[in-house]
C-alpha cells in the first residue's frame, strides 16, 4: 500500500505535464507537445522503476 501512495506525486506531475502537452498540440506546437508527452512518459517510467522494479540490496 505504501508504494501506491508514493506513486501519487509522479502521477500528478505526469498528468499536469500531459495536459500542457495537449494544450501545446492544440496551439500548433507539435514538436513541443510531443516532447512534453515523452517527458511525461519518462517521469512515470522512472517512478515505476524506482518504486516497484528496482532490486533492494
Amino acid at each position: 500500500m505504501e508504494k501506491w501512495v508514493l506513486l501519487i506525486t509522479p502521477l500528478l506531475v505526469a498528468y499536469y505535464t500531459y495536459t500542457y502537452g495537449r494544450w501545446a498540440m492544440q496551439k500548433g506546437y507539435r514538436r513541443g507537445g510531443v516532447g512534453v508527452f515523452v517527458l511525461a512518459v519518462l517521469v512515470l517510467a522512472m517512478a515505476i522503476y524506482a518504486i516497484f522494479l528496482r532490486p533492494e540490496y
